[in-house]
């Protein structure tokens, strides 16, 4: 027999750690480190890259003939086909002023060309770096150059190419599906068959993965509609040392908005040690970007500012890329908070969460919480209302007909509707009748102003 007065009941509810997918992303190598194919490596500043560099590679060969340097390697280049371009260094060359860094044209299976006004015989050929690895340097250091709160992963494919690196990325990310959610890729897959292949993959309302692409006016129309392409134009004198698309990468993954720092609209965001595309003789070239959708880097000057920024910030359907953050985030956060409810409430014997009418409706107020913090930090517009309608589609006849203005609705069907609808469903333990309709927030891309000049003057 007890002695105990009171006898208490304890159970454990477990709040949901926050996703991180949306902050994660990588830069693809093409044979630039000495990692294992297939592995990655994060990175928290760009040092940390340094000591997995794959190893320059020997010069046999070295000469000069109207500007042009014609180089032969000790091996067969790696990656590359002839007349692909890369960027290599070369160093220990004498004379030294053959040695820096160049973009080389791949000139045969060991050799390759670059431009020079350097002028003597060589007679010391010393080494390159080998082919991708002076874009992976340059994507780095971009990326990093937004700021260095934020870690990045290197995910080396081993020696490819624009023909091959698609196919292996392909591979890689079926094996290890959300993993990242944005990729840098190479320059040399814009517009290859591969590349086109795979991102026709992820290109769905469901998918939560983006490919940083640069491209250029004669390509970009192969991404033209494609949610899951962020696509970049370069300035004709980017420097070797530059990558925009890393840049945006960045913007991407560190967007991380709270309470006390809201979501802000991509378009116009401020960049670092980014060059500006030249508007002046460009015009036709930028007015069509914008059309298409197409990202470049330009000048805050319009406001008075003398930051560089990203313009248009865009997916390449023409939605800001906040709204597919916002769309991303509540599919995230969604099924995240009600598999925690469902958890938790399996494992609580006080109030356990069970299939009932009371069930629902607590799934339903862990999904309006949801979307009241998305509200709250900007993610989401509006105001959160809860409804009750028998089928979505009556919900969204009542939306279209404008009756919910401004409004983020989280429906529940109530479980008398939902089981007469769907009788096999409770036996199973399935309720397939929530819905959400949220309302990403959005910025301003352009104003007009009426502007009415007067000579009357009004005593």
């Amino acid at each position: 027999m007890s002695l105990n007065i009171v006898t208490e009941n304890v159970s454990l509810t477990v709040g949901a750690a926050p996703s991180t997918l949306q902050q994660t992303g990588a830069i693809i190598s093409q044979g630039g480190t000495s990692l294992a194919a297939n592995s990655t490596l994060m990175l928290t500043q760009p040092s940390d890259l340094t000591a997995s560099l794959a190893a320059p590679l020997a010069i046999t060969s070295m000469s000069a003939s109207g500007g042009l340097v014609t180089v032969g390697t000790s091996a067969a280049l790696q990656g590359v086909s002839v007349g692909d371009t890369f960027i290599t260094t070369l160093a220990g060359q004498t004379p030294a002023s053959y040695a820096g860094q160049v973009t080389a044209t791949v000139s045969g299976a060991s050799a390759f060309t670059f431009p020079s006004t350097a002028t003597g015989t060589v007679t010391g050929f010393g080494t390159f770096t080998p082919p991708g690895q002076g874009e992976l340097l340059a994507a780095v250091a971009s990326f990093f150059g937004q700021g260095q709160e934020l870690a990045i992963e290197v995910l080396e494919l081993g020696p490819a190419d624009g023909s091959t690196g698609p196919g292996l990325l392909s591979s890689w990310i079926t094996a290890n599906a959300g993993i990242f959610y944005g990729y840098c890729a190479p320059r040399n897959w814009d517009a290859k068959a591969g590349y086109l292949s795979l991102l026709a993959a992820y290109d769905n309302d469901e998918s939560q993965t983006y490919f940083f692409t640069t491209t250029t006016q004669a390509n970009w129309g192969n991404y033209a509609g494609m949610k899951c392409v962020v696509a970049f134009i370069e300035a004709p004198n980017l420097p070797l040392t530059e990558f925009d698309a890393a840049m945006g990468l960045q913007e991407l993954l560190s967007t991380a908005p709270n309470a006390a720092a809201r979501m802000t609209p991509f378009c116009f965001r401020f960049v670092y040690g980014a060059t500006p595309y030249p508007t002046r003789g460009n015009g036709a070239i930028l007015t069509a970007a914008k059309a298409a959708y197409v990202n470049y880097i330009g000048k805050a000057t319009e406001g008075g500012l003398p930051n560089n920024l990203l313009l248009w910030g865009t997916t390449m359907d023409g939605h800001d890329i906040a709204f597919w953050w916002a769309a991303d985030w509540v599919q995230i956060n969604g099924d995240l908070v009600a598999a925690n409810a469902v958890m938790n409430g399996s494992n609580d014997s006080e109030n356990p969460l069970v299939y009932n009418q009371a069930g629902i409706d607590s799934l339903q107020d862990v999904e309006g919480a949801l979307v009241n913090t998305g509200i709250a930090y900007g993610i989401l517009t509006g105001s959160m209302l809860k409804t009750d309608y028998a089928s979505t589609a009556a919900m969204n006849a009542d939306i279209d007909a404008g009756d919910y203005p401004a409004t983020d609705i989280v429906n529940a069907i109530p479980i008398g509707s939902y089981s007469a609808a769907n009788p096999n469903d409770y036996g199973q333990g399935k309720y397939d009748g929530l819905t959400i309709f949220a309302i990403p927030q959005t910025g301003f891309k352009q104003i007009g102003i009426n502007i009415n000049i007067s000579n009357l003057l009004t005593l």
